[in-house]
């Protein structure tokens, strides 16, 4: 969600379209045949499945969740939306909506839900609930990093209005393209539990990992059993979940899900292979090629590029977190230039980078869209092609001037100041650690002098989203949707994800405006080829002002144990938990 994020009645008059199978508008995306899918079948209950997190979550709570393992968490396994995406039939379904209705004015939603709703305490689900996760969302005092402006159409709120207990109408504040980003990111709280902490400012705070799970009630598939810090905690499964399997056989099979924190990828490795660890998504390469030259219990799948990237980006941050100005300084004068963004993307080797490095097992990127998005990419999109010559001359252009020696050049501007800069990179991530010990090496000959400094996943968003004390980065997009909607914190010049130069309160450049302007356009517009004409010139903008330098997308590559029954790991976050509702334990 990124989350990196696209995260998103009275009966009307006004003509609709009922949408009881498939809400999606636009165009279903097409992804590389995944070997890994295994057929779905009846499975059977019990029994417990550990999968791997990174990192552990911050909170239970969704609408505060702001990291991969927390969207993971709580999004995926804790909640359930009105709509969710089907990883196996790449289409938008129902969940908690029965039917979904979109007018023809592209504004008016009627949801109808499903009967018998419950969360997982045995309370009532109903519409209510629906309409106060909104409210929750729009609060500021809430303030929700992954769904708050992703919730926006263009700056405004969405309107649900309360037709009986099943059924409410959103009002969109003007017409969309494609509602079910939004949908899908609307799921249900439980108002009788939560209601009292938003009215008292307190939502916040509610929902920690310190919290009495009986605290805490849910509406997806599992709900909260133990928690320990930064170790793992365990889920079980909803006793009232809505899904049944063609049997009839209530979801989850599941007793338990654990989830259990592992760093350090020689602990995974080793954990998979003793059968303590059952599932893990992106393995190293090195252990990839070891567990597919084994015979063992545990099967290793490259299911080709993600929807995720990585990218380095320049803090061009007119003033840092408390104040200090930063555009008075070389740096930035640096950085703000777009001829020296351009110059070192041309410098980097992107391809030695996929298929040495990351050893195949990555795509070379020259975009903001990754290419496993096969839909919305832009297909003629110009490529800053690998070329240290043309890198050189560019520098040149911009004012920049060589010295030293051909073996050992030294880069200065035009004032004399010799070109460094450290770059961050999160010391968890061992990929973008070897990225980054190329691009180095890379950028060494055009005589830029580049330190790489690893500090953990923490310390590089708390830089880049609230105290700016950086130079550049080594990051990028966890997108979970493949909508152009879906990169709209990212895009969005006042969006907090905008990581450049994140919550401005005005367009700093003037493409920076244009962007804005287009994205507004993109998201109302139903005509698919004209949308798409839309986005494809939005990346045009971001590959020619280069603000963020993309590098690579990389496979997702699993690895789990063949005692799990319908196994069915996806390219597109979460991977292999998007259908946790479904996996069993094979007898």
């Amino acid at each position: 969600m990124l989350k990196i994020s696209r995260f998103y009645l009275t009966v009307s008059l006004i003509a609709i379209s009922i949408l009881a199978v498939s809400c999606g508008q636009g165009p279903t995306p097409t992804l590389p045949a995944n070997n890994a899918l295994e057929a779905r079948v009846p499975g059977k209950p019990g029994g417990t499945l550990t999968y791997r997190l990174t990192s552990a979550p911050k909170t239970f709570n969704y609408l505060l969740a702001a990291d991969e393992p927390s969207i993971v968490t709580t999004l995926y396994l804790l909640t359930s939306r009105l709509i969710e995406f089907d990883h196996r039939s790449q289409k938008y379904v129902p969940a908690l909506a029965e039917t979904v209705a979109t007018g023809t004015d592209g504004q008016t939603v009627d949801v109808k839900l499903r009967e018998g709703l419950k969360f997982s305490d045995g309370h009532t689900l109903t519409s209510d609930d629906v309409i106060f996760t909104l409210k929750a969302i729009y609060d500021e005092r809430v303030s929700s990093p992954a769904f708050g402006d992703a919730m926006l159409v263009n700056g405004r709120q969405i309107v649900a209005i309360r037709v009986d207990d099943l059924r409410l109408q959103l009002k969109f504040p003007e017409k969309v393209a494609a509602v079910e980003n939004y949908l899908d990111n609307l799921g249900a709280m439980p108002r009788h539990l939560l209601e009292a902490d938003l009215n008292n400012g307190k939502f916040a705070e509610a929902w920690k990992l310190t919290s009495d799970p009986k605290t805490i009630a849910t509406s997806g598939a599992f709900t909260v059993e133990s928690a320990t810090p930064g170790e793992r905690m365990t889920l079980k499964r909803n006793p009232h979940y809505y899904k049944k399997d063609e049997n009839g056989t209530q979801l989850p099979y599941l007793d338990k899900l654990v989830l259990e924190i592992i760093a350090d990828p020689n602990n995974t490795l080793a954990s998979l292979n003793q059968g303590s660890l059952d599932i893990a998504d992106r393995i190293r390469g090195t252990d990839f090629a070891a567990l597919s030259s084994q015979n063992g219990a545990v099967r290793a799948h490259d299911l080709g590029p993600g929807l995720g990237t990585d990218h380095i980006w320049f803090n061009l941050n007119r003033a840092s977190g408390d104040g200090k100005q930063l555009d008075n300084t070389p740096k930035y004068k640096w950085f703000s230039n777009k001829l020296f963004r351009q110059a070192v993307s041309s410098a980097i080797d992107r391809k030695t980078i996929a298929d040495i490095t990351l050893k195949g097992l990555a795509t070379p990127l020259y975009g903001f869209v990754s290419p496993a998005n096969r839909v919305w990419i832009n297909p003629n999109l110009t490529k800053l092609a690998y070329d240290t010559e043309k890198a050189r001359g560019v520098l040149k252009q911009a004012g920049f001037k060589q010295q030293g020696t051909p073996d050992a050049p030294e880069l200065f501007d035009a004032e004399n100041n010799r070109v460094e800069f450290t770059l961050l990179v999160p010391a968890e991530n061992e990929q973008r650690k070897l990225i980054a010990a190329v691009v180095q090496e890379d950028l060494a000959h055009l005589g830029i002098k580049m330190q790489v400094v690893p500090i953990e996943n923490q310390g590089v968003t708390e830089r880049w989203s609230k105290t700016y004390d950086y130079d550049a980065m080594l990051f990028g997009l966890s997108v979970t949707g493949i909508e152009p909607s879906s990169y709209a914190n990212f895009l969005l010049s006042s969006a907090s994800v905008h990581q450049w130069q994140p919550n401005q309160k005005s367009p700093a450049t003037e493409w920076e405006a244009k962007i804005d302007k287009l994205f507004a356009e993109q998201s109302r517009e139903s005509d698919v080829a004209k949308r798409a004409a839309i986005f494809n010139e939005i990346q045009n903008i971001i590959a020619d002002e280069s603000p963020v330098i993309p590098i690579s997308a990389r496979h997702i590559v699993t690895a789990a144990n063949t005692r799990i029954g319908n196994y069915a790991p996806s390219s597109i976050f979460p991977y292999s938990v998007w259908n946790a509702d479904e996996l069993f334990i094979k007898q």
